[in-house]
């Protein structure tokens, strides 16, 4: 009997409306991102404005948030690709039993 080939990734449809919903959340994310980076590098780097002031403000941002944004991007630079590595060995264990 032959095997059937190993496709780890469900593949489903998804609604057109789970889509956008899904979209438009992950837009406000990666603004929200670009934000605060932007924020704090243009502080790092020492351009001041009022613009930049405001939306440092707005977003509630502290001087020392670098270094600790820096430990949380350093740190999900190890624990994702290490997740990822520790699943894909568990699917193709189970597929070999």
């Amino acid at each position: 009997m032959q095997k059937k080939s190993f496709k780890p990734i469900v593949r489903h449809q998804t609604s057109q409306r789970s889509r956008l919903g899904r979209g438009i959340i992950l837009v406000g994310l990666w603004t929200f991102v670009v934000a605060v980076l932007l924020a704090n590098v243009s502080f790092s780097l020492g351009w001041y404005s009022d613009t930049l002031v405001s939306l440092y403000l707005l977003l509630n941002l502290r001087l020392h948030a670098n270094d600790h944004l820096l430990v949380l991007i350093g740190l999900l630079l190890i624990l994702v690709p290490s997740y990822c590595g520790w699943r894909w060995i568990q699917l193709t264990k189970e597929h070999r039993l």
